[in-house]
């Protein structure tokens, strides 16, 4: 039976810190701080096998090199922390604890207990400014392993400074680092369970951004970058029920957009149609939503924007491709139909009054913006003419 003593834990640790760090490494597309954790288990794992080769080493590489690759290995956990919840650090907080544990191992390379001391007072520090980070940035997944990932962080540091006061109080515990020791083995154990702990975290943060990204792909058009179909008709749902009355759509097409695919190519083609949906897009901003419907068809829908505001807003959205400059030798125009409802039960009703308000549009010339409403005034006009 394998005795659970200090040397053969921190061998353990080793190799289960490579593992995950290999693990992490598996993972096609890893980000930035996902990397930074990476280099830390790797960096950490290195230091707990540069233990066991003290008794062959100068003290200025088995005391000082080690604890300089300790605190080099939680500064990367720092900036992988960082990166997790998208906040940027000062260098000077990553750089200054690899620099203050070499110095005060040198100045005290004969002292092992103020060693003991100041290293536990360091890498403390390190493991509170990750804790406070957490805190400050913004967090992708389950707010439970973020206070999770804070206490538990946050609880390590502390561990390390009573760590610091325990050996100044009986320092003899402390003198032979991989001795077999329970106090020893104890920590040894509490960073298993922390990297371990911490590296799923990290595991599960990175499938919430990435499950996050793939649906924001999917509801959203390869060539513009708007919603497509299903993801603006799912929207315009939401916005429905939400009790956002009057509500207005636009329904938009390109005039004669064939013809400059026909005489210019789909290269210049799709550079139009990009450069017509950031200006739909920048004409709607904050006040609906937009869609690509497909082809050279858009579609809007305004909350809270009744008939007067709606023609307001298509018009906007009319002058602004009219302005447009994509070619020198094209010339952009939009035809819209506008449709708005006071006592909307469905969105499909006002989409075909909006699309027959636009086939209008288009029937009378193009480049023009066209009110449900006001055509179906036109035919009842039309209508008491001709009786």
């Amino acid at each position: 039976m394998i005795a659970l003593d200090s040397p053969t834990l921190i061998i353990t640790q080793a190799i289960i810190q490579w593992l995950l760090a290999i693990l992490l490494m598996a993972e096609r597309g890893t980000d930035q701080g996902t990397k930074y954790w990476v280099i830390a288990l790797f960096i950490h794992g290195f230091a707990n096998l540069l233990l066991f080769a003290r008794p062959h080493l100068p003290p200025v590489v088995a005391i000082v090199f080690y604890n300089f690759c300790v605190s080099l290995a939680f500064s990367f956990s720092y900036l992988a922390f960082a990166r997790l919840v998208d906040k940027t650090v000062s260098n000077w907080l990553f750089v200054l604890p690899i620099l203050l544990m070499p110095i005060s191992m040198s100045i005290y390379i004969d002292d092992i207990v103020m060693r003991v001391i100041f290293a536990s007072i360091i890498v403390g520090i390190q493991l509170m400014l990750m804790s406070l980070i957490l805190t400050r940035g913004c967090w992708s997944g389950s707010e439970k392993l973020k206070r999770w990932l804070i206490y538990s962080t946050g609880l390590l540091g502390l561990g390390f400074f009573v760590r610091a006061l325990y050996c100044y109080i009986k320092p003899e515990l402390f003198i032979q680092i991989i001795a077999k020791s329970t106090i020893q083995g104890s920590l040894v154990i509490t960073g298993i369970i922390y990297m371990i702990f911490s590296t799923v975290v990290i595991l599960l943060v990175r499938l919430y951004k990435l499950n996050k990204e793939l649906s924001a792909l999917a509801s959203l058009d390869g060539l513009t970058g708007l919603f497509n179909r299903r993801a603006f008709i799912d929207n315009a749902k939401d916005i429905m029920v939400t009790e956002n009355l009057p509500l207005s759509v636009l329904m938009l097409d390109l005039d004669n957009f064939k013809k400059i695919n026909d005489a210019y190519g789909h290269n210049v083609g799709d550079t139009a149609l990009k450069s017509c949906a950031h200006a739909l897009q920048d004409g709607v901003k904050q006040q609906g939503i937009i869609g690509r419907l497909g082809g050279e068809e858009f579609a809007v829908v305004l909350p809270r924007t009744d008939s007067k505001q709606a023609l307001a807003v298509a018009e906007k959205l009319r002058f602004a491709i009219e302005t447009l400059d994509v070619h020198p030798d094209i010339t952009l125009s939009i035809s819209i139909g506008v449709a708005t409802s006071s006592k909307i039960t469905s969105i499909e009703p006002l989409l075909v009054s909006a699309d027959k308000a636009l086939y209008d549009a288009k029937a009378k010339g193009r480049n023009r913006v066209t009110h449900a409403d006001l055509l179906a005034t036109e035919l009842i006009l039309q209508r008491q003419v001709l009786d």
